[in-house]
């Protein structure tokens, strides 16, 4: 039966990443694969659909201010060169009763591809996310990526 609407996909990333700072470094990322083999039509087909946004929660902020900022850079290479996502910044939701954690959300809406990616053979399955606060310290927690098509 053909597929009809709009469905809407996760990537959770829940490895912890210690010490982020106030630089990117490209040893502390999150990997994200959007490939959904969940059905035998899917598999082994590239990643053609669209980037809806991104969740990132950090907790054990630290040396920063009442009012902490993440700045998110999302990149389809592990070196985070051939970036999609530019440099953003989000500040910070901080929980209500722990202060030290908090989650910042990116909206994309645009489809994954770029006529340079196809210039350097991208693969466009996987994405990565790198992090950096604005001041002190903090750890990456969880990321998801939401996708759809």
């Amino acid at each position: 039966m053909p597929k009809f609407g709009r469905f809407n996909h996760p990537s959770n990333v829940t490895q912890v990443v210690n010490n982020v700072g106030t630089s990117f470094d490209k040893a502390k990322v999150h990997v994200h694969s959007l490939l959904d083999n969940t059905s035998s039509l899917d598999q082994g087909q590239a990643f053609q659909d669209k980037v809806e946004g991104f969740y990132i929660r950090v907790t054990n902020i630290a040396g920063g201010s009442a009012t902490p900022t993440i700045t998110l850079r999302a990149s389809c290479d592990a070196d985070g060169d051939l970036t999609f996502f530019p440099d953003t910044v989000g500040e910070l939701a901080l929980g209500l009763t722990t202060t030290n954690s908090g989650v910042a959300v990116y909206s994309f809406k645009l489809p994954l591809f770029t006529p340079l990616f196809d210039l350097y053979q991208v693969d466009l399955d996987k994405v990565y996310i790198f992090i950096k606060i604005d001041q002190g310290t903090c750890t990456l927690s969880n990321s998801s990526i939401v996708w759809v098509e």
